[in-house]
């Protein structure tokens, strides 16, 4: 057997190290370890969320250039339960409704035409008309600063304390008859949960509460009221529910599956992760129905929240509006519109029109991990979702849990940074 002498090997090794230099690698990034290996150490932070009950199950979800680097899903449906979570569970989006539902109708107007960001909420919003409300614009709306409150509460209006004319919903509930039974009927056929239905007619005291609702400077502040005078505008103007528009112009077109509002129309219970025990407004479990309260009592199509998904189909959305407009040779929206959306920014640059973004100026305050570019946009939720759109490195990262099941009191995916650590994570196997 032939035996290398020391000369010998000092000299392959150079003709080695030269050749690496021929092909563009240099002996410092032979050194490195592959970047893309990194990003199983989102194994680890998972579970260490899914340990300290941060959240019972997850999906996670990375795709660069359009093509997946890592797509996994944790856990189960619920911590006493066995139910894995596979590709196919739905989740309750929360907020991340706004901008993978009622932005997209908003931008779907916008390039048709039919919609210009300078117009008035109330050129649509006939009980908008005459009060203090009636300047702000869509602009205003998308950038949180219409001066509007947080939120309303509009499920107040059902409850009561009394015990004349009131029907009893579950083992405690107290709500006005004229609002609620517990069959459905022509007059009583908006569904809020099993064996609870709404009066057709709600929907005109909540817009009432709106028009009647003390207003603040515009300033930035966070608020559901904004998206859900954007989804009645969007109604409005295309004559047709938010469920029906969405999914004709976007959803079908593109053969995205696995989302849906009111999924129980279409998908089978068992598809889809619980999000709460139960609350104040329902007795049971919420698996299906929407956990945001106020989008509830609207009847689960809400301009704030409703909308369910697998983070696959939250992701094929995403890539849409990355690929500006289209996907898969289906084109929903043009070019130019998906970059005014997409890239515009409020003065203030908490907010895009309609996107949430980075705080790159100060990163303890930001959504996003401070790795991220500014070019980034997307939003979370409330359940314990996120999607997050980077343009300047062709990137798409999904988070989706249920991390209120049992109960939506202590916030730990938030308090671990489970999120952010994930998105971190991903910057750092890309080389950042």
């Amino acid at each position: 057997m032939y035996k290398f002498k020391s000369n010998n090997i000092r000299i392959f090794t150079l003709c080695f190290l030269v050749h690496l230099t021929l092909m563009g690698v240099s002996a410092q990034n032979l050194a490195r370890p592959v970047p893309s290996g990194s990003l199983n150490q989102i194994d680890e932070i998972v579970k260490n969320g899914i340990s300290a009950k941060a959240f019972p199950g997850c999906q996670v979800l990375v795709w660069k250039k359009a093509v997946p680097i890592y797509d996994k899903c944790f856990g189960t449906f619920t911590y006493e339960g066995t139910q894995k979570v596979t590709p196919n569970t739905i989740y309750d989006l929360a907020s991340l409704t706004k901008t993978t539902g009622t932005l997209l109708a908003i931008m779907k107007l916008y390039d048709v035409g039919k919609l210009k960001l300078t117009d008035r909420a109330s050129d649509y919003l006939a009980f908008l008309k005459n009060t203090d409300k009636e300047n702000i614009t869509i602009t205003d709306l998308l950038f949180h600063e219409s001066g509007l409150p947080a939120s309303l509460s509009c499920f107040n209006l059902i409850m009561t304390n009394k015990s004349d004319n009131c029907v009893q919903i579950g083992n405690s509930l107290m709500c006005k008859s004229e609002w609620v039974a517990k069959n459905a009927s022509p007059n009583y056929n908006i569904q809020i949960y099993d064996g609870f239905y709404l009066s057709n007619n709600f929907h005109i005291a909540a817009m009432q509460k709106i028009a009647h609702a003390k207003l603040k400077n515009k300033a930035y502040l966070y608020s559901c009221v904004n998206f859900i005078l954007l989804k009645e505008i969007a109604e409005s103007i295309s004559g047709k529910s938010m469920d029906e528009y969405i999914d004709n112009e976007f959803f079908k077109p593109l053969k995205i599956g696995n989302i849906a509002y009111l999924p129980l129309r279409n998908y089978n219970r068992s598809n889809i992760a619980p999000t709460l025990k139960r609350d104040f407004l329902r007795d049971g479990l919420l698996q299906g129905y929407v956990q945001d309260p106020d989008a509830a009592i609207l009847g689960g199509i809400s301009g704030n929240a409703g909308l369910f998904a697998t983070s696959r189909a939250v992701a094929s959305v995403y890539q849409m509006l990355l690929n500006g407009g289209e996907l898969n040779g289906v084109r929903c929206l043009s070019q130019k519109t998906c970059k005014l959306f997409t890239t515009t920014t409020s003065a203030s640059g908490r907010r895009g029109l309609g996107f949430d973004k980075p705080v790159v100026s100060n990163p303890k305050h930001s959504p996003c991990s401070e790795l991220a570019p500014a070019e980034v946009y997307g939003h979370t939720g409330y359940t314990g979702t996120c999607c997050w759109v980077d343009p300047k490195n062709e990137l798409i990262y999904v988070f989706l849990s249920n991390r209120t099941y049992p109960n939506d009191g202590i916030n730990k995916l938030s308090k671990m940074g489970i999120r952010t650590k994930i998105q971190t994570q991903i910057y750092k196997s890309i080389g950042y």
